[in-house]
């Protein structure tokens, strides 16, 4: 099986954009409050603490999982094969 390199870009991309696009679910019940974004595994988490050291850059209260990244990419890829496959064969006919 070769991986189509075209298909594996727009995937990563695509879950890429979906921090941006699809809205976050707030957590508040247990331990700080924070944002997750991703889909569809959540793997960019904001975290919304006071810092105390007086820091105003972006990247300081977040967590980013990069292996749930590379699962979310493989799942797009796999979602975008099955498409692929399913419009060939219904054209092919």
């Amino acid at each position: 099986m070769t991986i189509n390199k075209r298909i594996m870009n727009l995937s990563a991309w695509l879950a890429v954009l979906a921090i941006i696009c699809i809205p976050g679910t707030l957590h508040t019940e247990d331990g700080p409050l924070r944002t997750e974004y991703g889909f569809p595994i959540r793997f960019f988490t904001d975290y919304h603490i006071a810092n105390s050291d007086g820091t105003i850059w972006f990247i300081s209260g977040i967590h980013l999982n990069v292996l749930l990244y590379f699962f979310n990419v493989l799942f797009i890829y796999a979602g975008i094969h099955v498409i692929l496959y399913i419009k060939k064969r219904l054209t092919r006919t």
